[in-house]
């Protein structure tokens, strides 16, 4: 009886391991990508992250004061980046959380350039081994 609850227990912290193992790779996999993704954008090199945004890739953005949001898909975003109407200025990232739901993972931050600074939740979906942006929701503000 005593061998069976034993053998029990070692696969149950066995798992417990490994899940908490998986959640750190996943946290630091993400906190990874993004931090590329976002370089990448501030240097304006479309080619290394368009295939990082998700093909149903959204955002939303208000600019404080303005009184209405802009949105924007997967194709209007990387065009912009191309025309250089975004990008291209160095910003500053404070990570506040990264989170999950299954698949999909939520980061927290604030990314301030010289000239703005911007409150923002990004989600990625996790598919394929790797993540993809699929949505921002951002609060920008001119300095």
């Amino acid at each position: 009886m005593y061998k069976k609850v034993f053998g029990f227990l070692v696969i149950l912290g066995g798992i417990m391991i490994t899940n908490q193992i998986s959640a750190e790779r996943n946290e630091d996999s993400l906190r990874k990508e993004f931090l590329f993704i976002m370089k990448n954008i501030d240097e304006r090199k479309v080619s290394e992250i368009e295939s990082k945004f998700h093909s149903d890739y959204a955002d939303s953005v208000y600019i404080k004061g303005s009184g209405s949001i802009f949105s924007s898909n997967k194709t209007n975003y990387i065009q912009s980046l191309k025309d250089g109407k975004i990008g291209g200025v160095e910003r500053d990232v404070r990570i506040h959380s990264i989170d999950f739901i299954d698949q999909f993972g939520f980061v927290k931050v604030d990314l301030e350039s010289k000239v703005m600074k911007f409150q923002s939740m990004y989600t990625f979906y996790f598919e394929n081994g790797e993540w993809k942006m699929i949505k921002a929701v951002v609060v920008a503000e001119k300095k």
